[in-house]
């Protein structure tokens, strides 16, 4: 098998291993010191985690961890309190239905799945956990876009590559606004064989304690079964997210 250990990640992350609650600040000597580095080997690695705020370099020539770690931890501290409030209804509604449901967070204008409950056997490589989806032709993605507002919509609706995934792709940005506005509205989306051929899929936003979109659910459905009453499994899917969001300290208007 393969060795693909980087050695260079390797050092560089231990140099974030040397700082704890009783060293928060160190100077370049002293991790040299701890890790038996040559301090020549060690500034390229200081400067290059200083640049992505790892760590930050104080007044007196010492280092401490950087603000980009308060911001990594903090995701996925609310990451994983979101998973396991919403696993429940996410399970019970992919029953219900039969259907495969996903939960999603925004990730660098992608919606990122960061859970699932399968009861189809019709999966996709689309519904991996870890998987990254476009924001305009998915209804994870379309769920959490609707709640940005115009302005922030139409700047990534011209930065964006909207090309089609299926000849129903929806890629014209006057119309994909207009969705967005219109699902905003509504409180969930409607997605038809926009990004997986044969797939319906039913998504709404996910709010916490302050009223913010953190998250989007979905729930994709198969067309064979000739579904009936879109707007049925779209009211449902919003009350699913407005029971995960109730469940997060959201006690705002129901959306829609």
């Amino acid at each position: 098998m393969k060795d693909y250990q980087n050695k260079s990640l390797e050092k560089a992350l231990s140099i974030l291993d040397c700082f704890s609650r009783e060293k928060r600040e160190l100077s370049a000597t002293e991790i040299a010191k701890m890790l038996g580095l040559n301090l020549s080997s060690i500034y390229p690695l200081l400067a290059t985690l200083s640049r992505f705020d790892y760590i930050t370099r104080k007044e007196n020539g010492k280092y401490s961890l950087g603000i980009s770690l308060v911001v990594k931890g903090n995701l996925v501290i609310s990451s994983l309190s979101l998973i396991e409030v919403a696993r429940g209804p996410l399970q019970d509604l992919a029953h219900e239905y039969q259907g495969n449901t996903h939960l999603a967070i925004l990730n660098n204008y992608k919606a990122l799945i960061v859970d699932r409950a399968l009861a189809s056997d019709r999966v996709f490589i689309n519904s991996i956990i870890g998987y990254e989806i476009p924001l305009y032709c998915t209804s994870l993605g379309r769920a959490l876009l609707s709640q940005m507002n115009d302005e922030e919509i139409t700047n990534y609706l011209s930065s964006e590559e909207l090309r089609k995934f299926t000849p129903s792709t929806l890629t014209d940005p006057e119309k994909l606004l207009q969705e967005a506005k219109n699902a905003r509205l509504r409180g969930y989306v409607v997605l038809d064989e926009e990004f997986t051929p044969g797939e319906v899929c039913f998504a709404a936003p996910v709010f916490d304690s302050q009223g913010k979109a953190i998250a989007s659910v979905n729930l994709a459905l198969s067309k064979l079964r000739k579904l009936k009453e879109h707007e049925r499994y779209g009211l449902r899917i919003r009350q699913t997210a407005m029971q995960i969001s109730s469940y997060l300290g959201y006690t705002g208007p129901v959306t829609g």
